[in-house]
């Protein structure tokens, strides 16, 4: 499969995709299980921002991502 990529962002949707995926590495729980580094967090919540703004729009990815590490926030 190849990479998708996302291009011409202006510099209040880079902030926002910066702020989520700080979020989801925060509160999801596999880094801080062992079974996941952050390194591979920060990964997983890029690969799905790409494939959720491929089917929708970049501004739902951000938000399915936030409401993803949210859900994870009290573990």
């Amino acid at each position: 499969m190849a990479k998708v990529q996302v291009f011409n962002l202006n510099s209040e949707i880079r902030s926002d995709v910066k702020e989520v995926v700080s979020l989801a590495v925060e509160y999801w729980p596999n880094s801080h299980l062992g079974t996941q580094s952050r390194r591979d967090d920060i990964r997983s919540a890029f690969k799905m921002l790409r494939s959720w703004a491929v089917a929708q729009s970049i501004q739902c990815a951000i938000g399915r991502v936030s409401n993803s590490a949210y859900s994870c926030a009290d573990m």
